[in-house]
């Protein structure tokens, strides 16, 4: 019986340590900026009506419209991701791309730099509840301006985002 309990132990230890291993590995990314945009900028999934899936080799591209607000058919990008697959680029009306280094304890006041945001669900918007990734942008006052950091609710009203891009989220 004791060594029926040691067994049963070991095994339920290892299941839970290979769990735990075989976290889901998200795809890299590509954020695309517009030049000169400050605040929060909100990237929201799984809409039939928002931008078809865009690549560049293996990477998803997320190209922010000037609202701040993408939505995208494509699915959320869930999962454990290294922090050098993700590339922030800001982009000027000739499409040049110049990158936008990630916030850390070093990032002087005065660059303009990403903090990397959450993912998560909000709602209901339209009726539904979205799953959004959020990040923001700017210098550090910038970052820390509450009226640039709309939630997804002010930004879609305040930046006129159209409701049929959310038809069919439900």
């Amino acid at each position: 019986m004791r060594f029926q309990n040691i067994l049963l132990i070991g095994f339920i230890v290892t299941a839970l340590m290979s769990a735990c291993t075989e976290a889901k590995k998200s795809e890299p990314e590509i954020i695309l900026i517009p030049d000169g945009f400050t605040g929060k900028l909100h990237i929201v999934f799984n809409a039939p009506n928002g931008k078809p899936p865009q690549y560049e080799g293996d990477s998803r591209v997320y190209d922010i419209p000037p609202s701040g607000v993408l939505v995208t058919q494509m699915d959320a990008n869930e999962g454990w991701i290294e922090s050098d697959k993700i590339k922030f680029f800001s982009v000027s009306n000739t499409g040049t791309r110049t990158p936008i280094i990630e916030v850390s304890e070093s990032t002087p006041e005065s660059v303009r730099a990403v903090y990397n945001g959450s993912i998560g669900q909000a709602g209901p918007v339209f009726g539904c509840t979205i799953m959004t990734q959020e990040y923001i942008v700017g210098t550090k006052s910038q970052r820390t301006n509450l009226n640039k950091l709309l939630t997804i609710f002010e930004a879609i009203k305040v930046k006129n985002i159209d409701k049929k891009l959310f038809e069919g989220m439900c």
